[in-house]
């Protein structure tokens, strides 16, 4: 296990390095300049002149070659210095640090609740294949995913808050036991929701129509225990690999639900940053966005020896 997990960290590197020069190029290459837009934001009309824009671009070492700036970004970085914000001046990392764990718990949260309702409904559109149960399960499911987060709130703000009064209108944070994480846990819910029903549908299919499935159900197994035992278990390895990019997409890209309950996360960190093209936020934004795709790679590999013992990690 640990010769599998150096090899991963080790080829993770370079993966790393790739994204992080390729994303330093295009804030490089934009037509932006960071110097104006930091001046900009002091509204001092005064600061704002070409001399004073150059002063400031050879005091930050932007003048420098492209190759060169990225080294020193890299040397900073391994450092632990992330840079500062061009809007205001602040930390990135701890922007990030402050904003991660809000949307790491949102999307942990919804992850657990569209596997839990994902895959045994799923299953049983597998089980109940071209019947009324499978047609109104993948038919609900693709409502859901396919109105935006954006329309989807607001009819629900409209059915819980006015009309049912089950709520208040959740804004903010303040914690994930609180009321106002229930409405935008079930909307990141509802739109992976389809995708891991269809896929575990899928991969059930697939298991369903095997000789030891009908030879159990032939030997007097009830239902649920064929279910349970046989279908979902060996279903359960392509549906975890899309299970482990949902979560990860759920944590990172959770930007327009943020904005709508102004939850301080680190979606709102990254719709800010590209708002503003604030570079060394995109950068800091960027580098968390793909340790996470890494990191979830990683333990989704690390699962699958656990669903089947046939599956071996080599380092």
């Amino acid at each position: 296990m640990m010769r599998y997990l150096t090899s991963r960290i080790v080829l993770a590197l370079p993966t790393l390095l790739a994204v992080l020069l390729i994303t330093y190029g295009l804030t490089f290459l934009s037509p932006f300049d960071p110097v104006k837009i930091m001046l900009s934001a002091n509204e001092v009309a005064s600061l704002d002149s070409a001399e004073n824009i150059q002063r400031v671009r050879d005091a930050l070492g932007l003048n420098r070659p492209f190759l060169i700036q990225f080294v020193d970004y890299v040397q900073k970085l391994f450092q632990g210095d992330w840079g500062r914000s061009i809007n205001g001046q602040r930390d990135v990392w701890r922007m990030i640090a402050v904003g991660l764990p809000v949307s790491f718990q949102l999307g942990i949260a919804a992850a657990f609740f569209t596997a839990l309702i994902g895959m045994p409904l799923g299953i049983l559109a597998a089980v109940k294949q071209n019947s009324w149960i499978d047609y109104a399960i993948v038919s609900v499911t693709l409502v859901l995913r396919t109105v935006p987060v954006f329309v989807l709130a607001p009819v629900l703000l409209i059915i819980l808050v006015l009309h049912l009064k089950l709520m208040t209108v959740p804004r903010g944070w303040d914690g994930l036991l609180s009321q106002k994480a229930i409405l935008p846990i079930m909307l990141l819910t509802f739109g992976p929701l389809a995708v891991i029903v269809r896929q575990t549908r899928q991969a059930g299919l697939g298991v369903v129509s095997h000789d030891y499935v009908r030879a159990a159900r032939g030997q007097g197994v009830s239902g649920w225990m064929v279910i349970a035992r046989h279908i979902l278990r060996n279903a359960l390895i392509p549906v975890i690999t899309i299970m482990g990019f949902v979560t990860e997409g759920l944590i990172a890209g959770s930007i327009f639900l943020e904005n709508i309950f102004a939850i301080p996360g680190f979606g709102a960190v990254s719709e800010l940053a590209f708002r503003q093209f604030d570079y060394p936020v995109i950068m800091g934004v960027t580098i968390v966005s793909s340790v996470l795709v890494i990191i979830t790679n990683t333990l989704i590999d690390m699962i699958y020896p656990l669903l089947d013992p046939r599956v071996k990690l080599e380092g």
